[in-house]
C-alpha cells in the first residue's frame, strides 16, 4: 500500500469511554486488552458503519489463541471519534488535564495519544494529549489553558476489554 501510516500505541483501561486522538479517522483499527486472562480483541474499519450489527466491529474472544470466538457488535466496540472536546489544564486542584466540560457525563471520557501508560493510580489517561498539544509538561502556571482535542477512535466502556488499570494496545491504519 503507497502511503500508509500504522500507528500504534497503549493505554490503561478505564471502565469509561477511551477517545484515541490521532489527528485523522482511521481506515482500520485493532484493539487488545494484553492482561485479561481471556484474550479480548477488536477489529474495527469506517465500511463497518453501513452495516447496522457491526458497526462497532469484530470482537475476538477466547480461553486462546486457537479457541477463539467472533461476535459482531452494534455497540460496545470501536466508533469513528470527530473531535473537538475541549481539555482544560487544572494547575491548582489535580495538576491533571481534565474534560472542559466537567459537569457533563463525558466528563468520564478519557483522552489518550500514542504509548502511554498510567504512572499513578488515578492519574488521568488523557494527560498526554494536552501535553502533546502544549508541547511540554505543564506547570502550575499552564493553569487555564484550554485546547480541542483531535479526532480519532473512541474505545467503548462497555467493551468486555476495557477493565480498569488493565493494559490495552492499540494499532490504527490511516
Amino acid at each position: 500500500m503507497w502511503g500508509t501510516d500504522i500507528i500504534m500505541g497503549s493505554c490503561d483501561g478505564t471502565d469509561g469511554a477511551i477517545n484515541v486522538c490521532l489527528g485523522f479517522i482511521p481506515r482500520y483499527v485493532k484493539v487488545i486488552n494484553i492482561e485479561n486472562a481471556s484474550l479480548h480483541s477488536i477489529e474495527w474499519m469506517p465500511s463497518m458503519l453501513g452495516i447496522s450489527a457491526i458497526d462497532e466491529g469484530l470482537a475476538l474472544f477466547g480461553p486462546d489463541d486457537t479457541n477463539m470466538d467472533r461476535v459482531a457488535l452494534s455497540s460496545a466496540g470501536i466508533a469513528p471519534y470527530a473531535g473537538g472536546d475541549g481539555i482544560i489544564y487544572d494547575g491548582v486542584t489535580h495538576s491533571r488535564w481534565e474534560d472542559d466540560d466537567v459537569t457533563a457525563a463525558s466528563a468520564e471520557e478519557k483522552f489518550v495519544d500514542g504509548l502511554y501508560v498510567l504512572p499513578v493510580a488515578g492519574t488521568p489517561a488523557y494527560k498526554n494529549i494536552g501535553t502533546k498539544l502544549l508541547g511540554r509538561t505543564p506547570i502550575a502556571a499552564d493553569h487555564g489553558i484550554k485546547f480541542k482535542t483531535p479526532p480519532g477512535f473512541t474505545i467503548s466502556g462497555s467493551w468486555v476489554g476495557n477493565n480498569d488499570t488493565e493494559q490495552i494496545i492499540w494499532m490504527a491504519i490511516k
